[in-house]
């Protein structure tokens, strides 16, 4: 083990699978009407049409912007959405472009979508049309093209017009539920939407009368002040991120600073208690988690229980083995281990290429320990570093090898499957040297037990400070974005 890698590795990744979950948020509004022409000339609205740009800014620093659009359509609208966003990872300044058009019926209800987003060097697109209750959706990378039938149990809203769905209904009732799709994660999304009541808000010197809602996406929350006629005037999400309206010269060009913000130091975890230096020698730790939404446990594992708030987290000792492909029991205590030697939209484990790759890397080891250590080594080795937001799926990953521990991830996750080792990934916080915790993702192996191990720091197994908050599919990001900026970590006890 390299004992020097994770001080300088691990906050390269530190909250970038929360970043784009929150950035997501902002494609969460609805813009539409002319309350605000008479001194916003930058709203241009022709024939029903409408375009107006967004301010967007982490606490009083702006971090990008985002142009809005909607035009009337044959039976129904086209809602246009391009969001920039500037951050700094690490020292490394990034861009983020994502580019949505969606088409949906008179009642709001999507009909098609077209997205795409690029950064770091990386462009991931989806289109989709929905047909007799079916979503059809084609995902393109560097890998192809893949195409899947959804079954839509509910009818999806567009995320752009849900607010001009409770126009259309005069905000008459106290709570609303609907479902949209998030083409990044692939998953139909239940959103709440809670009506707090009437609110005046000061918007360019001018008083305007808003309705205040609280949204909900599972477990990530925002409020958005919407005019009667439904028009997006501000939105606040999770760490203080803001989209505010703005002309287009402001939004463009105002409020800059002179170094984009820092994702990573916005995120971090501060640790309390008992200082420990070298984390990646940690092999028992025992600290008290707080600041959990709702009354939850955390995951439970052999490495891994929790007593009240006292998480104690132990490095597997006695890591057993089996002969590959894995033989055994579908479901043990509660925890699936067949379910997780499936395919899925980033684990391309049946993918022929992802197969072939595999079986060369382990060169007919079937040792499922020893192959798992195999396949965590050329991992770390073999994906570049990178700063990314994106969820690459694997195949993009074998021709495009660099990303940020969800890529790591996601490939582990995806070669092992392919050759019969059950894996699942873990989305946590872990320790680092400077004594802050950052979210992370790792994989869970199958040995005998689930053991945690790391191919983004070359760690196998991985130490005791990775704590892990959520587990199954990377999506499941999602789950956790109700924690960040509220987590309190205390260490009591740590052992090497």
């Amino acid at each position: 083990m390299e004992m020097n890698r994770k001080p300088l590795k691990i906050a390269v990744y530190a909250a970038i699978g929360v970043l784009w979950a929150i950035s997501m948020a902002y494609l969460l509004r609805s813009v539409h009407d002319d309350t605000f022409a008479s001194y916003r000339p930058e709203t241009r609205i022709v024939a029903g049409a409408l375009s107006e740009w967004m301010g967007l800014y982490m606490g009083t620093r702006k971090i990008g912007y985002d142009h809005e659009e909607m035009l009337p359509s044959k039976g129904g609208f086209v809602f246009r959405t391009r969001l920039f966003m500037r951050i700094m990872l690490m020292g490394h300044e990034k861009d983020i472009t994502t580019v949505a058009d969606s088409t949906t019926d008179s009642n709001y209800l999507l009909k098609d979508l077209n997205f795409s987003l690029k950064t770091a060097g990386m462009e991931i697109a989806a289109r989709g049309r929905i047909e007799h209750e079916t979503l059809f959706l084609h995902m393109i990378g560097p890998g192809g093209e893949t195409t899947r039938q959804i079954p839509l149990k509910e009818p999806i809203l567009d995320s752009d017009s849900i607010v001009m769905r409770i126009v259309k209904d005069g905000f008459g009732r106290s709570v609303y539920n609907f479902y949209t799709f998030d083409p990044t994660v692939q998953q139909t999304l239940p959103v709440r939407v809670r009506i707090l009541g009437r609110e005046e808000k000061t918007i360019m010197n001018s008083p305007v009368s808003t309705f205040k809602l609280r949204v909900a996406i599972k477990d990530m929350s925002e409020t958005m002040w919407v005019t009667p006629q439904g028009e997006t005037v501000e939105e606040i999400s999770p760490l203080g991120f803001r989209a505010v309206l703005e002309p287009r010269a402001i939004a463009l060009t105002k409020g800059w600073g002179k170094e984009p913000v820092d994702l990573i130091a916005a995120t971090a975890i501060r640790a309390q208690g008992i200082s420990i230096t070298y984390p990646a020698e940690v092999r028992s730790m025992e600290a008290y988690v707080t600041g959990m939404t709702g009354s939850e446990l955390l995951p439970s594992f052999d490495f891994q229980t929790q007593q009240g708030d006292l998480v104690t987290v132990r490095t597997p000792a006695d890591i057993r083995s089996y002969r590959l492909p894995y033989r055994g029991a579908e479901d043990l205590h509660g925890l699936s281990v067949r379910q997780e030697l499936k395919s899925s939209p980033l684990i391309n484990a049946d993918n022929r290429n992802i197969i072939d790759t595999a079986r060369s890397i382990l060169n007919g080891e079937t040792d499922a320990r020893k192959a798992a250590a195999m396949i965590n080594r050329w991992v770390y080795v073999h994906v570049k570093d990178s700063y990314t937001v994106a969820l690459p799926r694997s195949i993009d990953l074998l021709q495009s090898p660099k990303g940020d521990c969800k890529a790591h991830t996601i490939l582990f996750t995806a070669l092992a499957r392919a050759v019969g080792i059950p894996t699942k990934m873990a989305m946590g916080v872990v320790l680092m040297g400077d004594g802050y915790f950052y979210y992370h993702a790792w994989p869970l192996v199958y040995l005998g037990g689930w053991v945690p191990v790391d191919p983004t720091l070359g760690e196998f197994p991985a130490d005791a400070t990775h704590i892990v908050l959520a587990s199954g599919d990377l999506t499941n990001w999602m789950n956790i974005l109700g924690v960040v900026g509220k987590l309190r970590i205390d260490i009591m006890r740590a052992r090497p």
